[in-house]
């Protein structure tokens, strides 16, 4: 999928979304979706249950916008939650994307720089849910027009 200056948020969503489902294995196997665009609920009677992913929405580099050529390299910020019940599931999702963001991501997406964050909350007077916040800086070659 080529990323555009029209498309950058909705294609770099897209590309990340579909890279994780391909390379970051759900550790229980299940076949519904487990990596989400934001906190799903849980209370609700269909939800699948934890470990979880969560992709937040992108931040970009605002000056794409004073590109004059055909492309050109921005630096897009992806925030991306691993949540678990066990502690042992956040740190062995959290490998995996390590591994996976230490490939490019496609030909126009690669790893440029990461910060991590980890604590826990409770979220009912039974479960306290443990999660790991991983903040993934991205280099993007952006396609301003396309040429035919």
């Amino acid at each position: 999928m080529a990323i555009t200056r029209n498309t950058i948020r909705t294609s770099l969503f897209s590309t990340i979304y579909t890279y994780l489902n391909t390379n970051v294995s759900d550790p229980k196997a299940r076949t519904k979706q487990w990596i989400f665009s934001s906190f799903p609920d849980y209370t609700a009677a269909n939800f699948i249950g934890f470990p979880i992913i969560v992709i937040n929405r992108n931040d970009l580099d605002k000056s794409y916008e004073l590109f004059d050529d055909d492309y050109g390299d921005i630096t897009a910020h992806i925030e991306i939650t691993v949540y678990a019940t066990k502690a042992s599931q956040v740190d062995s999702l959290s490998d995996s994307l390590d591994v996976a963001f230490n490939n490019a991501v496609d030909k126009t997406i690669s790893f440029k720089n990461y910060n991590c964050q980890s604590g826990n909350v409770g979220i009912n007077k039974d479960t306290r849910l443990h999660y790991k916040i991983h903040k993934y800086d991205l280099e993007m070659l952006v396609w301003i027009l396309l040429k035919w």
